[in-house]
Order: structure tokens, then sequence, then C-alpha cells
């Protein structure tokens, strides 16, 4: 088990957060000692290996609720599926540019709409919702800029901005894709499988030979694009939440 005191997201929810990571050796047993922290810190999630429903069933009873499973992915990039014609086409029309400035940085910000987040479980938290995700999201853009492993590309097909990828290096092989969309005047158009082609050219220029991403139950056109384009599922993970404050406050 790992805890980490999450001090960033009183920025993001105005709240204390802690993190506890679960392993495949803990069981109800490792609850003990967390007992004073499940009434210490205003919000609390768990992060669940599968099968340990036992796990689960002790954290419900200690006032968790269930958010969503986590799908881990993994893109091996020297096993690339060949992508239809219409992304092949366009792909060799688009190119990627890094958001490396500040003014750049708040045109982009201004591109993100709120309804983008609107399958992530902040979003869907009845104590939290829409306007609270979008602001938690920005934030984290905005740290991107500042950071030495991560870094934010637009993608532009034929002069037009249409949508972006952000990444940060985990390894010297892998790179873990954070988000990857288009905006939303592109939706449904099938610019976001070719801004997933961006991303996997990014990946192989820098270097990587792997892509990890994490998709949500609650994103299931994500989970299918992304295993159509070739991802396979790793990891799953069951994410619970604590909350020690009422609907009202927030």
């Amino acid at each position: 088990m790992k805890k980490v005191d999450a001090f960033w997201e009183m920025r993001n929810l105005g709240k204390t957060v802690l993190e506890i990571n679960f392993d495949e050796n803990d069981t109800t047993d490792s609850l003990n000692i967390l007992a004073s922290e499940f009434e210490t810190y205003d919000y609390l999630i768990a992060k669940v290996p599968k099968e340990k429903m036992d796990l689960i069933h002790a954290l419900e009873d200690n006032g968790f609720r269930f958010m969503e499973t986590q799908f881990e992915l993994l893109y091996n990039l020297n096993k690339t599926k060949e992508p239809s014609s219409f992304v092949k086409k366009t792909s060799e029309q688009s190119q990627y540019k890094k958001v490396d400035t500040f003014d750049q940085l708040s045109m982009f910000l201004s591109k993100i709409e709120e309804d983008l987040f609107i399958t992530d479980r902040i979003s869907l938290d009845p104590l939290f919702g829409t306007k609270i995700a979008h602001k938690r999201y920005l934030n984290w853009l905005s740290d991107a800029l500042l950071s030495d492993t991560s870094a934010i590309y637009e993608v532009e097909v034929k002069s037009r901005d249409v949508g972006f990828f952000y990444v940060i290096e985990k390894n010297s092989t892998t790179c873990y894709g954070v988000l990857a969309s288009v905006y939303k005047k592109y939706r449904n158009s099938g610019l976001g499988l070719v801004v997933l082609e961006s991303a996997f050219k990014y990946a192989k220029e820098a270097g990587y030979s792997k892509v990890m991403t994490r998709v949500s139950s609650n994103n299931l056109e994500a989970l299918r694009v992304n295993i159509n384009v070739g991802f396979e599922c790793r990891d799953v993970h069951y994410i619970l939440r604590k909350a020690n404050f009422p609907k009202q406050d927030v």
C-alpha cells in the first residue's frame, strides 16, 4: 500500500486529499492503519487491484463509494496497426507543435471546452461536478508548461488546430498519454484518430517504444477507440472515494 498526500488538489478541489494505492498483497487488515486518516482528510481516493473484492467491500463498509473501473492500456510502437486510408492521408497533411510559451498556453486553454471532461470521475461526482473538473484539468495543463517531464502538443491539419495531446515521460522507453482530444468543432469528424496518429508519431520521433494510457469505464467511446487502434489492456483497477463533507459545502 502506498499513501500520497495530494496537496495539489487543494488548489483544484479546495479539499485535503489522500490517495491510497493498494497492491495485490494488501488485505482488509491494511485498513486498520488508515482508520484515523479516514476521518482526517476531506476526500480520499482508493485505487484497488482487480479481483480484490474483499478489500472493496471493506472500503464500502468504511464509507467509500465506487466511482469507476480504470483500464491501463499499452501501445507497442514497434507493432503499429495500419490506420484507415482517411487517417493515413489526413495524417500526412498534419503536424504537431509544442505549446511552450505562456501566450501559446493561454490561447490553447481558451479552446478547452467545459464539456470535454464530463466522463471524468470528478465531473460525475455529485459533490463536485463539471465546472470543478474543468478547473482541475486546466490547472494540470497549465502545470505542464513548467514541467521537465511533460508537454502539450497541438495537432494542426491544413493550418487548422484540430486537437491536442498531453504526454508525460514515464521512463526512457515509455511515455504516458494523459489526454488526447479534438476541439469541440471537430468532434465526430474522424480527426480524433488523426490526433492519436500524431501522438504516436511524436512518441516514435522522441525515441519511445511504448505509449501507456489509462481510460475510465465511464468513457466507453475513448476505450473503444484506443482498443481499435491497437492498444492492449494490461491492468485493471477499481477507483473508490470517501468524502467527509456534505454536498452543500462545495
